[in-house]
């Protein structure tokens, strides 16, 4: 990676993640958002470069996902988030991302947040395909591509 890039990053910068983090482990950082769509948005951000998933050791993965296990139940009760919180991954150049460095945006949820609403027009569309009959019926063929790829067999 060329230092201008890495520059660019905010994850990549000591100073920054230093202003912004609130829990440590040996691979990542749980950091409050700079930019927050509900009280409590954190990121938890790898402390290595990474652009994806796939990247992580075996060894990362597993920290990244206790350190997500350790602060999603302090923030449902610090926020009174009712059990309720979204996990939000964008992932590659056409998902939305904004910083080419994996971070996972933990969310806490309630039923007064800002998008109560948004959230149940989203569901109730949702489940206009399922209520219609027609949603496993579109997706039945990846489901079998995706179950010959992964070698998945069906259990009895």
């Amino acid at each position: 990676m060329s230092i201008a890039k890495k520059r660019l990053d905010p994850f990549c910068d000591p100073k920054k993640i230093g202003e912004q983090a609130y829990y440590e482990s040996k691979y990542t950082y749980a950091i409050y958002d700079l930019f927050p769509v509900v009280k409590g948005h954190t990121l938890i951000v790898p402390k290595r470069h990474v652009s994806g998933i796939a990247e992580l050791t075996d060894a990362e993965a597993v920290d990244l996902v206790m350190t997500i296990k350790r602060v999603v139940p302090k923030l449902l009760k610090i926020y009174r988030a009712d059990d309720s919180y979204n996990i939000v991954a964008q992932i590659g150049p056409y998902s939305g991302r904004t910083v080419n460095h994996l971070h996972i945006h933990i969310i806490p949820r309630n039923k007064y947040d800002m998008y109560s609403e948004y959230n149940d027009k989203l569901y109730k569309d949702l489940r206009k395909y399922e209520l219609d009959g027609i949603a496993m019926h579109a997706v039945a063929p990846e489901i079998e591509r995706l179950r010959k790829i992964f070698k998945y067999k069906e259990r009895e």
